[in-house]
């Protein structure tokens, strides 16, 4: 092989190291920026249910219910997120 062709195999190979090192740092940088948002959604949208001392049992059973099917709801959602 003569120079030309070597010089445009070596610019090849280097360009494409640097398209797939410019990937891998976007896709860690979006990674570390769906972890913060997924930190700060969880954070937020996570409350214990908690009986009150005057609720009634069933009353209270009722409610429970309804917060755990909700977060079951969304627990698909948080899944998907943490996929990506």
């Amino acid at each position: 092989m003569n120079a030309i062709t070597k010089t445009v195999l070596l610019c090849m190979t280097f360009s494409v190291f640097f398209a797939l090192f410019q990937l891998l740092l976007k896709g860690e940088n979006f990674r570390k920026d769906r972890k913060n948002v997924l930190v700060k959604e969880q954070a937020n949208t996570f409350q214990a249910t908690l009986r009150e001392e005057k609720e009634s049992i069933p009353h209270f059973i009722t409610r429970f219910k309804e917060r755990s099917f909700e977060l079951w709801q969304n627990s698909d959602k948080l899944k998907m997120e943490i996929k990506f």
